[in-house]
């Protein structure tokens, strides 16, 4: 396995995570996630043969884009998720998506 290929796939993970078990949406929703996050690190790996170096940086770029950024503008970034449920305190609720 290529050195891009991991954080790719937890960048995928972490999107369907968010999604399926903090935002509670259903889960054939996020086939087109899991189906671009393969395509994706597929791609990287053909990358890292030719530009190590930039390859590895840039899939490490998009793990912490992924947990920064909305990939879908309904559903918060993982960190709104995380910081919603630690400063619910022991009540447990998340924020919620706008759909």
């Amino acid at each position: 396995m290529s050195a891009s290929t991991g954080p790719l796939l937890a960048a995928g993970g972490i999107v369907i995570f968010n999604a399926v078990i903090v935002q509670t949406r259903p889960l054939p929703t996020q086939t087109r996630v899991a189906v671009g996050t393969v395509i994706a690190a597929a791609g990287f790996s053909v990358f890292e043969r030719i530009m190590p170096a930039t390859a590895t940086a840039a899939a490490w770029l998009v793990l912490a884009a992924t947990l920064l950024v909305r990939v879908d503008p309904a559903t918060p970034s993982p960190i709104e998720s995380f910081f919603a449920w630690y400063n619910s305190g022991s009540e447990g609720k998340a924020i919620r998506g706008t759909r």
